[in-house]
């Protein structure tokens, strides 16, 4: 089994993320790297005019994690990082942008244009070693969302909760629809635990499907 060297981390509005791929980098001496959260001009208008701001916060979403992507891959390709870890990815994007498409918040000419555009950039886009998904419930997610009182997402409507449960169906169906094509960890977030527990789970997940993997070719 090969130690996973591009790892993505996954998850709700909320779940804690971000502390994660701070801990889980230190642990292992990699690179992190932030989804643009506090550089985002976007975010707290959105949170207030989601039908006229939804669009062009997605597509400003899109390149910037699109050029985090490629800052990621390039750095490891030329061993600049020993590893990279991603606070979510331009991937899941997708999940986001056809909820609020499916809500109403984006034209669905809006939402063909976006498309086009992300599946330009998918050539460009190679798979990570391994998506951590940390799973939570949606309630659970939303009081941590309130406990934290980000100032973008708990002004105007903050964060509602349906937008939150709708967003973890999004997340299951994504997640079914990559898991035949890339390695996903989907680790309870529930209750926090430490990084070197997750480490030593995502590892042992890994080499469990390689045994697998291993038996359908034969010894």
């Amino acid at each position: 089994m090969t130690i996973p060297r591009f790892i993505v981390v996954s998850g709700l509005i909320g779940v804690g993320k971000s502390t994660f791929t701070k801990k889980l980098a230190e642990l292992l001496g990699y690179r992190a790297i932030f989804e643009p959260v506090e550089s985002n001009p976007y975010l707290e208008k959105f949170y207030k005019e989601p039908k006229k701001w939804a669009y062009p916060m997605q597509e400003f979403l899109k390149s910037r994690r699109f050029a985090a992507y490629q800052f990621a891959f390039w750095g490891l390709r030329h061993d600049e990082f020993p590893g990279v870890i991603l606070d979510r990815s331009i991937q899941e994007d997708t999940v986001f942008s056809e909820i609020n498409a499916n809500m109403g918040n984006i034209h669905p000419l809006d939402w063909q244009t976006y498309l086009r555009g992300f599946q330009d950039m998918q050539a460009f886009l190679p798979e990570p070693d391994v998506y951590i998904f940390l799973d939570a419930p949606p309630e659970v997610c939303h009081a941590r969302i309130a406990k934290r009182a980000r100032e973008a997402e708990c002004g105007g409507a903050g964060v509602p909760l349906d937008y939150l449960k709708t967003l973890h169906d999004g997340y299951m169906r994504w997640l079914a629809l990559i898991a035949p094509r890339v390695q996903v960890a989907k680790i309870d977030w529930t209750d926090f635990g430490t990084p070197t527990q997750v480490w030593e789970q995502v590892l042992g997940m890994l080499q469990e499907r390689s045994r697998f993997t291993r038996s359908l070719v034969g010894p």
